[in-house]
């Protein structure tokens, strides 16, 4: 075996058992999610296919002289921003006690219920337990960035309406591709949370968190925004990790006992 050949090959085992040796010390939290979320879109409606349905409604009402732009958002209710429901699943990294946090998103849009959405997050953040280690606050500030968004764009104007009827009516036909332009972007998040472990080895928890996230995107690349805040309730389960505590007292009225040692 050559020199270099044995370096290489001796740096590759230094790597690989250190990395192996890490493993130890990451934490992974798995969540299903389930809440409320409001887009503020922002859209300029000129901008988009939405105006040129405005001049097709315009013609059987005598024209843009006397049906204006302003008469078709006062008619059908067209809105900056609106609220819809959010389920998905949530995939928490971390390392050691360090306060830093990556996040895996696979949750239904912000513009439509019924589409999905994938991103990933980076940031600051930290579960704080207290009280015996059974409650914990949790918090995360950083940049998301959304893969992609299957809901942004056609369905982000369609429930930009209002009006019920006009709304799913519009839902029939209308359907411009990439009606809003890149159905990806970039954000900044701040998200909040408090919950509670519900088992003696703090592998599962429930909770409700709060969040706002501010679209960054530049304007130039598409003026909608995915700016959005809202509620959720979780159910977290720690997939494997050092547990903030080895193990819980339970009650005994003759005295205090542990249980037996967690293999997680």
């Amino acid at each position: 075996m050559s020199k270099n050949s044995l370096i290489l090959t001796t740096v590759l085992l230094f790597f690989l058992t250190n990395a192996q040796a890490q493993l130890k010390h990451l934490h992974l939290n798995v969540s299903l999610n389930g809440g409320y979320s409001v887009l503020q879109h922002k859209t300029d409606f000129q901008t988009t296919p939405l105006f040129n349905l405005y001049e097709f409604v315009a013609i059987s009402h005598g024209g843009q002289d006397k049906y204006t732009w302003d008469d078709f958002q006062a008619t059908y209710q067209v809105r900056e921003k609106f609220g819809q429901p959010r389920l998905g699943f949530t995939g928490q990294l971390t390392y050691k006690d360090w306060p830093i946090i990556i996040e895996g998103q696979a949750l239904s849009s912000s513009s439509a219920y019924t589409k999905a959405a994938y991103a990933v997050c980076a940031g600051l953040g930290k579960n704080v337990y207290f009280a015996d280690s059974s409650f914990y606050f949790s918090f995360l500030g950083g940049y998301k960035y959304i893969i992609r968004d299957y809901g942004f764009g056609a369905q982000t104007l369609t429930n930009s309406i209002g009006l019920d009827e006009g709304r799913e009516q519009m839902s029939y036909f209308f359907g411009p591709k990439e009606a809003l332009g890149r159905n990806s972007g970039d954000l900044f998040v701040i998200h909040a949370a408090f919950a509670k472990t519900i088992d003696w080895y703090y592998r599962w928890s429930i909770g409700i968190e709060g969040f706002y996230e501010l679209d960054l995107t530049d304007k130039l690349v598409r003026s909608a925004r995915m700016t959005n805040y809202g509620a959720q309730v979780f159910v977290r389960c720690k997939i494997f990790g050092k547990n903030p505590e080895q193990d819980r007292f339970y009650p005994n009225p003759a005295g205090s006992g542990r249980r037996p040692k967690s293999p997680y």
